[in-house]
């Protein structure tokens, strides 16, 4: 049970990953996951990289100030996947929620808990 929630949780905020990048980068077609893992502070890490090449690596921050779900904070090389980026400045870059509200999308699509018990 608790393998099943780590996995849906982590299919969602992938999916909130993808619709970030899909609004957010030109060139943009698809992103691979190649860690998760919960920080000592109680945050969630989601390491990836896009289109299948591994210079346009990023990780993905995700809080309880955000209520556990990615909303956009993300940690990346400036030199290769900034460069993708519409709007380089972040505060002009659209967020997972906004997209969600303005595209008319099933909020219970793009939100899950994340598990009690993390790892093993």
């Amino acid at each position: 049970m608790h393998k099943h929630k780590k996995d849906k949780y982590i299919e969602t905020q992938k999916a909130r990953i993808d619709l970030y990048f899909k609004h957010n980068l030109k060139n943009y077609n698809s992103l691979q996951i190649t860690n998760t893992y919960k920080s000592p502070m109680g945050g969630y890490f989601i390491s990836g990289h896009i289109n299948n090449d591994k210079r346009y690596y990023f990780d993905a921050h995700i809080s309880s100030i955000e209520s556990y779900q990615f909303n956009g904070n993300l940690g990346f090389n400036p030199k290769t996947l900034e460069k993708l980026f519409y709007h380089p400045d972040p505060s002009k870059q659209l967020k997972p929620n906004e997209i969600i509200k303005r595209e008319h999308l099933n909020k219970q699509d793009y939100e899950a808990d994340p598990p009690i018990i993390w790892g093993f």
